[in-house]
């Protein structure tokens, strides 16, 4: 399953009242900070992120807080905006989840963004040519900035310097990917020893359930 399909599957359940069709239609920045808030609440406000120097191999570990990452993002983008260019205007819109999914390379995900092109003279432009494509994906990028998360790194063993780009929808499928299996057993140890029911079990809050499981392994 695509990463953007992953992202709406998590957004669906967490927001039953709406549409997928209203989910689907979110820039890619602001279903990221959905996707933010909701790790948050289950998981806690902190992500924890593994990642290894490039120069030396060293591991290393990087906590960011969520909030951190949410505050790069406007709550609403106003749409259509525009772009002026060596001459060339364009009106284009944010990517969205279903833009992601449609797509299948980066002009075509432009392509699809952009409403109108035209010169200085008012004629249309059918070809805005790669100067003008990268800087409609800089003003992508600068209006919708939770979109493509680069993490500036330097590593303490020998200090190399470097970015990684961190994939929202990704990152935050894999910790609950991880997490419902621990979840669930969870919920079959405290159902085998109590008899409590699945609801009454993930009724508790994380705190609670962790304290009768100490009591259990005591």
């Amino acid at each position: 399953m695509p990463a953007a399909s992953r992202a709406l599957l998590l957004l669906g359940a967490a927001h039953p009242d709406e549409p997928p069709g209203a989910l689907a239609a979110l820039p890619v920045g602001r279903r990221d900070a959905r996707l933010l808030r909701l790790r948050e609440r289950t998981l806690g406000p902190a992500l924890e992120i593994e990642t290894r120097c490039p120069a030396c191999d060293e591991r290393l570990e990087l906590t960011v807080p969520g909030a951190d990452l949410r505050a790069a993002s406007p709550a609403a983008a106003p749409e259509p905006l525009r772009l002026d260019h060596n001459g060339t205007t364009v009106t284009f819109r944010l990517p969205t989840s279903r833009d992601l999914l449609d797509a299948t390379d980066a002009d075509g995900l432009l392509r699809r963004c952009v409403l109108e092109a035209h010169d200085s003279n008012g004629e249309p432009v059918a070809d805005l040519g790669h100067e003008v494509r990268a800087a409609l994906a800089q003003a992508m990028a600068e209006a919708d900035p939770l979109a493509e998360v680069d993490l500036a790194m330097t590593c303490v063993a020998c200090g190399h310097e470097w970015s990684d780009v961190l994939d929202v929808a990704s990152f935050v499928w894999a910790e609950f990917e991880a997490w419902a299996p621990r979840l669930l057993r969870d919920v079959h140890r405290l159902a085998s020893a109590y008899g409590w029911a699945e609801r009454d079990v993930l009724a508790m809050s994380a705190w609670r359930r962790g304290q009768y499981l100490q009591l259990l392994d005591a």
